[in-house]
């Protein structure tokens, strides 16, 4: 089978795979549900042209509701020119609930596949096809995205305008890169961050391409820091040229804060930021756990065990030093996650999310509890990191986490949702999985997300205002 085929291959038996959830769905939860009851009306009411129309409890810009007009206002356009005076170009509503959720699914998760495919086989060229394939498939079923790309949410279109903008800068195509990334922050405006992390990628890749073969010793992070910085003033015309809209979309959104005081559009008073660091810890370890294979197998274990106490001679007192720098930074989780875990007041009341359980039977049974995660925090951040070295730069692996941590850390939130982009582009960055690997994530996800699909829609009760509910992310 060629590339072309497998590619192909894999964005069918995705986008198939939301076409039947989709069906499901259809059937039994034909109504909007939770978040859709803002979401779905406001695309509505867009899909009508009326654009002065905002309900104050949306928060995100409105790139997905401008997306999901166009099929209306193309059909509304096609039926004058064609003289069918009320009637439409099209059957069917564009703009039902249903249609909407056709077009998350469909579309954005049939997208985040077809790019997720591009990308991997652009960044590790050495990767057989099918292996790309099982790496692409197993971004597109991370159960926490595949769920809500068939709810009409923003997630979908969110991680696939970042992967777009991603695989534009890769092909050097810069202002489309820039063009991409502007509609991922109309998606969503955390995006903005992972637009700066495209446009410090794209300038690193720029004046100092990967090597072809395996990287030689690399030099401290602060002289990589002072060799890309003196590489940049020398070409800071060409840079300049190739990424202005990407700057100017970065200081637009900074204007933006400041004029609106603050990030989110409405219910601030729900949405407030906060130094929830604790987060940035979650995402961590969700992360490493949906790539397990590579992060908690024999092999990440002795990286681990090597880090600690060394791969050569020397005996406890060459040691010592790596043990002394472990206990601190333990001392440190162990300080972080004592005083800066939060927990908000949505978590604590909503019984149909999956964090309401995870709070309540274990992150707030004690502190102990939340105490004892400190060392696999610790174990999950240390292998991402030293997975991503393996094909990236350490300016760009500090660029990651540094953006990931920026994307959650002020969320008071405990939201799985927010880790969708960073387990993405990791996933994307670091090493593909070996086949074996990939074939064991695929089978987890798999199973998960047809559990969670099954108690979607089949395990529901009665919320006390007398409507279904049912338990999701």
């Amino acid at each position: 089978m060629g590339v072309a085929a497998t590619k192909w291959g894999v964005t069918l038996a995705v986008v198939l795979a939301h076409v039947l959830v989709w069906s499901g769905r259809a059937r039994l939860v034909s109504e909007p549900y939770m978040d859709e009851i803002f979401h779905v009306p406001q695309a509505q009411r867009y899909c009508k042209g009326e654009f002065d129309y905002w309900d104050d409890k949306i928060t995100t810009f409105p790139g997905m509701y401008l997306v999901a007009a166009v099929p209306a206002l193309v059909s509304r356009a096609a039926s004058r020119l064609a003289g069918w005076e009320g009637e439409a170009a099209w059957p069917a509503d564009p703009c039902s609930t249903l249609s909407l959720r056709l077009l998350n699914g469909v579309v954005f998760g049939g997208m985040c596949a077809l790019l997720s495919f591009e990308i991997i086989s652009r960044l590790h060229p050495k990767v057989s096809d099918l292996d790309v394939a099982l790496n692409a498939l197993a971004v597109s079923l991370f159960p926490v995205h595949f769920f809500c790309a068939d709810l009409f949410y923003t997630d979908a279109g969110s991680l696939a305008t970042i992967m777009l903008s991603l695989l534009c800068c890769l092909n050097k195509r810069h202002h489309l890169s820039a063009l991409a990334a502007t509609a991922a922050v109309l998606f969503r405006q955390t995006n903005v961050v992972w637009a700066a992390f495209v446009l410090a990628y794209d300038i690193q890749n720029q004046l100092e391409p990967p090597p072809v073969e395996a990287k030689g010793p690399e030099p401290s992070f602060a002289a990589a820091l002072a060799r890309i910085l003196g590489k940049a003033l020398v070409h800071r015309r060409r840079l300049a040229r190739n990424h202005f809209p990407m700057v100017a979309l970065l200081l637009s959104f900074v204007v933006f804060v400041a004029r609106n005081g603050g990030v989110v559009l409405g219910d601030r008073e729900a949405h407030r930021p906060a130094p929830h660091l604790v987060q940035f810890f979650y995402c961590g370890l969700a992360i490493a756990c949906a790539r397990f294979p590579a992060h908690f197998g024999p092999e990440s274990l002795r990286d681990a065990k090597r880090a600690l106490l060394g791969g050569g001679g020397g005996g406890p007192r060459a040691a010592a030093p790596r043990l002394l720098m472990a206990s601190a930074l333990l001392l440190g989780t162990l300080f972080v996650v004592s005083e800066f875990t939060m927990v908000h007041p949505y978590t604590l009341a909503d019984n149909r999310h999956y964090t309401f359980y995870v709070w309540r039977r274990f992150l707030g049974r004690s502190r102990i509890a939340r105490l004892s995660l400190s060392a696999p925090y610790l174990l999950s951040l240390h292998s991402l990191a030293r997975a991503l070295h393996r094909t990236q730069s350490q300016l760009v692996v500090f660029a990651y986490f540094a953006c990931a941590a920026c994307t959650v850390i002020m969320a008071e939130l405990l939201e799985f949702r927010y880790f969708v982009v960073p387990y993405a582009v990791c996933s994307l960055l670091a090493p593909p999985l070996e086949r074996r690997g990939a074939l064991a994530v695929l089978g987890a996800f798999a199973a998960v997300d047809i559990g969670l699909e099954w108690v979607f829609l089949r395990r529901t009760y009665v919320w006390p205002d007398g409507s279904i509910a049912r338990f999701m992310w």
